[in-house]
């Protein structure tokens, strides 16, 4: 029987609204967001576990994260041939201030905490 499903513990929750960059170069749009990891779209392909850096702007205050990529694939062609590309990240050596800051915003978007993990209400 197949799941058309994917458990995730914690689990990601659709984040709009929220500054990214996936490396000094590059401007993303963040897609998804875990304490494990995120989905970014940006342009220029990143390589699979190529090292990089998520930088985030939240209220005002800036977090750079420590990652690697873990998926990349093209999510849409725009007029012109410029290629978009969604790229799954996963965290290294998150901080604990950090892991607050995420936790925090991630239960702003309807999550609550429980067991010290961020949930889905």
């Amino acid at each position: 029987m197949r799941r058309d499903f994917q458990v995730r513990t914690p689990p990601r929750f659709r984040i709009s609204g929220v500054t990214a960059s996936v490396t000094t170069l590059q401007e993303a749009d963040l897609l998804d967001l875990s304490l494990e990891g995120a989905l970014v779209e940006h342009q220029d392909m990143l390589h699979l576990g190529s090292p990089c850096l998520l930088q985030l702007v939240i209220a005002g205050e800036a977090l750079t994260i420590r990652c690697h990529v873990v998926h990349s694939r093209v999510s849409r062609k725009e007029p012109g041939g410029i290629l978009y590309y969604q790229t799954g990240i996963e965290f290294l050596d998150l901080p604990p201030q950090a892991e607050q800051t995420l936790a925090a915003l991630i239960r702003s978007y309807g999550a609550r905490e429980e067991d010290g993990k961020a949930s889905p209400r």
